[in-house]
């Protein structure tokens, strides 16, 4: 029963990055409100809000919705299987947490799209655009937290690999959005969605148990 239930919370975790880069592909593709970020000049701004937004819009902000959802199941079990404790609890606070900044940042993105070719303001074009960089970049802190608060209970399970990449991933992570949040911060963001696949495989399988030190006879 509960190998069964391990291969559908890991399920969860692999669907939940798949259904992401789906969705997020899908929106930017006709350069609608999507692919809008707060370095966008004003002139590109003004001209995705002049049109309505897209069928595939909100075709691909559905998606994103979904592997919300699905990202969450993944976080807590990845941190209940993981040991969980005081630390566990840590890192599903955070997973929580960087849950509800998502959906407030993914509300933000469908605020722009209801919004696009409704001759709104630049400014106010511009502040939500803002808002929404802002709450998705403070999304990685939150990642990089739970990484940080994993990474050490893998580590005492002997899973070197989950382990140590959450660490780097997290350290990149905090390093790379003070240095350079629009190069190094999207790659571990990246970064960060092959982590739960990979941990999502790693989990499921059957721990290796340790050999059985030898009886010597006396």
């Amino acid at each position: 029963m509960h190998r069964l239930q391990d291969r559908w919370f890991a399920l969860c975790g692999i669907a939940s990055v798949a259904i992401e880069l789906v969705g997020t592909f899908v929106q930017m593709g006709n350069k609608d409100t999507h692919s809008l970020t707060w370095s966008s000049s004003d002139a590109a701004i003004t001209a995705v809000f002049s049109h309505h937004a897209t069928w595939l819009v909100w075709a691909g902000a559905y998606l994103e919705l979904v592997s919300v959802g699905l990202f969450l199941v993944f976080a807590l079990w990845a941190a209940a299987k993981l040991g969980g404790g005081l630390v566990g609890s840590i890192a599903s606070g955070m997973a929580i947490a960087n849950v509800a900044v998502t959906l407030a940042s993914l509300a933000l993105l469908d605020t722009e799209a209801y919004l696009a070719g409704h001759q709104v303001p630049l400014a106010s074009a511009r502040m939500l655009v803002t808002l929404n960089g802002a709450t998705f970049i403070t999304t990685w802190f939150l990642t990089a937290f739970y990484l940080l608060a994993v990474g050490p209970l893998a580590l005492a399970q002997g899973r070197r690999i989950v382990g140590w990449s959450a660490v780097a991933i997290a350290a990149v992570t905090l390093v790379s959005v003070a240095a350079d949040p629009n190069g190094i911060g999207q790659m571990s963001a990246l970064a960060a969605l092959l982590w739960i696949v990979g941990t999502s495989v790693a989990l499921a399988r059957r721990q290796p148990r340790p050999a059985a030190a030898p009886v010597v006879a006396v």
